[in-house]
């Protein structure tokens, strides 16, 4: 580790580069868990119906469509930051693939 000029004594940490992730990988686990989610959920519709956790269904199918929609939008910002990589230019936001 390097020691800081600016106290003495101090230690800074040492610079950790970002992670090179765009996000779409773990949105389709996600995306993919809620859909089975859902199916497993429809198998014990009467045990649901019975306890009042109906709602569970809802919460499987609500988080499928956000998963969908956020695949549409992990996909696109990929795509722009590879775009910018490819011209050599930083994406928006500051990250550079």
């Amino acid at each position: 580790m390097k020691e800081s000029s600016s106290s003495a004594g101090a230690v800074s940490p040492p610079k950790i580069p970002p992670l090179d992730v765009d996000g779409v990988g773990a949105v389709i686990v996600g995306t993919v868990l809620f859909a089975v989610g859902f199916v497993v959920l429809l198998f014990f519709q009467t045990p649901l119906a019975q306890a009042d956790a109906s709602w569970w269904l809802i919460v499987m199918a609500v988080g499928f469509g956000l998963g969908l929609l956020a695949l549409l939008y992990t996909t696109r910002r990929r795509r722009v930051y590879r775009a910018a990589a490819a011209k050599g230019e930083q994406a928006v936001g500051g990250r550079h693939e």
